[in-house]
């Protein structure tokens, strides 16, 4: 009961376009700045929160989304079991499952999640994908401030931060978390100087980076699935967009990960969001 007396408006997903938007922001946000435990970090909640808001002038607190991400992630899971069940019961035209009475009800009782999904078909069963699959799993998808393991993006730099020092990169900083003191001085100084670079120095310097990261660390086949689907965006080689998805490439193989698995429209976004966190789109 709110304090002036009147009950707290009980808030409303049934707009599929709201559902869409969530799970993409919550995609971005995910691919930016990792998990907090199973779930997103407090500042990424505020984003979500505003993009759903500018989009569709839909209000939601905290503790709003985290219970529509609980319950979205619990049918994304059942869906899951439901699908990999033998039999070929999942119909991918439909995104429906073919069951008996009987089955459902076993179903049922053994997760109360198979109820949803027998009236109302998980909604955008790829963004989900994306979102939850595997997020209890991996490292990077599990980190959180308690965690006794380094953040994956933290540890590639740590152990090849020697490495890089030789580039002189003087406009542009790589993002990471695991500078020490010293190097987080420097990086200050090279912030103060990247106002007088022009764009296509920073782009250089990126590629630099992004080339070194590549060819230091082995990274994986992955990369170059990720270069062919970067070269069919249509984006010149000096367009910071194409810039900047170079720059996610190197930085962790979850983020190339996301990249594979984006549709070509969700691609732009995704590009321009971590440009803007970067300070390379404005």
């Amino acid at each position: 009961m709110a304090r002036n007396g009147t009950k707290k408006g009980r808030i409303s997903w049934k707009q599929e376009s709201v559902d869409k938007t969530f799970l993409e922001a919550c995609i971005v946000e995910v691919t930016l700045h990792g998990r907090e435990g199973s779930s997103l970090k407090q500042s990424s909640w505020k984003k979500v929160a505003e993009k759903l808001k500018t989009e569709h002038n839909f209000i939601a607190d905290q503790k709003q989304m985290k219970n529509r991400y609980d319950y979205l992630k619990s049918k994304f899971a059942a869906w899951s079991k439901l699908k990999n069940k033998t039999g070929n019961v999942y119909n991918p035209v439909t995104n429906t499952f073919n069951l008996s009475e009987e089955e459902w009800q076993l179903e049922i009782k053994s997760n109360k999640y198979v109820e949803a999904l027998r009236s109302v078909p998980l909604s955008f069963p790829e963004l989900c994908v994306q979102l939850f699959e595997g997020c209890t799993s991996n490292d990077f998808d599990s980190w959180g401030p308690s965690s006794t393991l380094p953040h994956p993006s933290e540890e590639m730099f740590d152990h090849n931060l020697n490495g890089i020092e030789d580039i002189e990169c003087g406009q542009m900083e790589p993002p990471t978390q695991g500078f020490t003191e010293e190097a987080s001085g420097r990086s200050k100084k090279r912030k103060k100087r990247k106002d007088k670079a022009t764009i296509d120095e920073v782009g250089d310097c990126i590629t630099m980076v992004a080339k070194t990261l590549i060819e230091k660390h082995n990274l994986s086949n992955d990369i170059d699935v990720c270069m062919e689907k970067l070269e069919t965006m249509g984006w010149g080689e000096l367009d910071v967009k194409y810039q900047t998805a170079l720059l996610l490439f190197g930085e962790s193989a979850d983020i190339r990960k996301v990249w594979l698995r984006l549709q070509p429209q969700s691609c732009e976004l995704w590009v321009k969001n971590a440009g803007a966190k970067y300070g390379l789109i404005g």
